[in-house]
């Protein structure tokens, strides 16, 4: 596999905008600020927890900073309402990112995209995001997935970049992984999901459009965050390492999908590889799942750290 060079960042923020718990009560660190308390806290509208998620990116170089807003949440007006909450100007996002098209990451997309106004936005997603898809449960109950639609997307001032392959924005500081290689054996994919290809529903376990953003922060290592994690965490973080030569992992955020009965049989040895690989920071969020949180936190008591709606992550 080819080597990406990724340049490196004097230092990111993240923003959590949608996730699926907000606790006003946590406290805060030189590494992790909280929503705060004021005397109008309670007053003002508070940000909302959702079954989806949605971070915002700042990537900081030299005297420039971008933006990207990494998935949109499950709704069609949560990130839209988050957003407002936490004073976040339109105008200042850079750049949109689809980790992949389950509806839990896109619902808000065209909302954005429509209030964005005339700033051309660039928009990275894998084609298979277009796919109708669905779930079939135990119980043969048949889940559908609302994903997004490329007409209504390019009705939209948007610059498509359609890819299955890495895409580098912002001077070669962001890498989008494209496709990720699998090579864990225990991580196996989505066992319940379905794909319409050809018009015809087909078992679609690998979900093929998950992809990561990547970044390397000078002298401490990458930064890997995440949206649902159906490539599993371990692959993810182990493609991350191959395609940009880079062994140390800093800090990796996400959904890493480890919950349920398909997937809490897999908990343990995901965590015995993120404790051989030792990130500094460890932000299991949405659909990581209770068990495997507590699990986490547990098992990494010096990485672990937990998400909320409105914390902002300074490293």
């Amino acid at each position: 596999m080819t080597q990406i060079y990724i340049k490196p960042t004097d230092s990111i923020e993240i923003l959590s905008l949608v996730d699926n718990s907000f606790d006003l009560l946590m406290t805060s660190n030189k590494n992790v600020k909280r929503y705060p308390l004021l005397p109008d806290t309670l007053i003002k509208p508070l940000p909302i927890a959702e079954h989806g998620f949605s971070v915002l990116v700042d990537v900081n170089f030299g005297s420039s900073k971008r933006r990207i807003l990494f998935d949109t949440g499950v709704s069609m007006n949560g990130l839209i309402y988050n957003l407002n909450a936490l004073n976040i100007d339109l105008e200042t996002i850079d750049a949109i990112v689809v980790s992949h098209g389950h509806t839990d990451h896109v619902m808000g997309l065209l909302g954005i995209l429509k209030q964005m106004g005339k700033k051309k936005t660039p928009l990275v997603i894998h084609p298979d995001s277009y796919l109708e898809r669905k779930l079939i449960l135990p119980n043969g109950v048949e889940v559908n997935l609302p994903q997004p639609k490329k007409k209504e997307l390019l009705d939209q001032n948007i610059e498509l970049i359609e890819s299955v392959g890495p895409s580098m924005l912002f001077d070669d500081t962001s890498l989008i992984s494209g496709e990720i290689s699998r090579t864990i054996e225990f991580e196996t994919g989505l066992p319940n999901h379905y794909a319409k290809k050809n018009g015809k529903w087909v078992a679609d376990p690998i979900v093929s459009d998950d992809q990561c953003f990547i970044a390397n922060i000078r002298n401490k290592g990458l930064v890997v965050i995440t949206g649902c994690g159906h490539a599993g965490i371990v692959n993810i973080i182990k493609n991350a390492q191959v395609i940009t030569g880079e062994s140390k992992i800093y800090f990796i955020m996400g959904g890493f999908h480890l919950g349920g009965p398909f997937f809490e049989k897999i908990i343990s040895p995901t965590i015995d590889e993120l404790e051989k690989i030792n990130p500094s920071f460890v932000v299991p969020s949405h659909c990581t799942g209770w068990k495997a949180i507590h699990e986490m936190a547990r098992r990494l008591p010096d990485s672990f750290v937990p998400n909320s709606v409105g914390t902002r992550f300074i490293i």
